[in-house]
């Protein structure tokens, strides 16, 4: 057992496996079949952090339609319009890469601030 199971830390935000990277990625989620509009505000090869008008509720499985890659994820947490995105599969190095690319170039473009609608 690991030091953060045995705290209560397991599946926590503050807990992950993996570092994130700042971007600003445009993106749609299919909640229910229906397409909903997202941005991403942070990536790792695991997970993500995104920011919408409408949130899907935790625990929900959606996908994340992004740059030519559709990824099956599980809602981690909710908090306001920000909510944690856990995916059922890592993502590729080489799409985790094309990605990040996209995002931080996004992210440039606005002058390094990220506006929360």
């Amino acid at each position: 057992m690991s030091i953060a199971t045995a705290l209560g830390f397991r599946g926590r935000p503050e807990a992950r496996e993996q570092s994130r990277t700042r971007i600003l990625l445009s993106a749609s989620l299919l909640i229910g079949g229906r397409p909903s509009p997202v941005h991403l505000l942070d990536l790792s090869k695991k997970g993500a952090l995104g920011h919408a008008e409408e949130v899907p509720g935790t625990g929900q499985k959606i996908w994340l339609v992004c740059h030519g890659a559709e990824i099956l994820a599980r809602v981690a947490w909710v908090k306001g319009p920000r909510f944690g995105l856990a995916f059922d599969t890592s993502l590729t190095r080489a799409k985790l890469d094309h990605m990040l690319a996209a995002g931080r170039r996004a992210l440039q473009d606005q002058g390094g601030a990220v506006q929360a609608a």
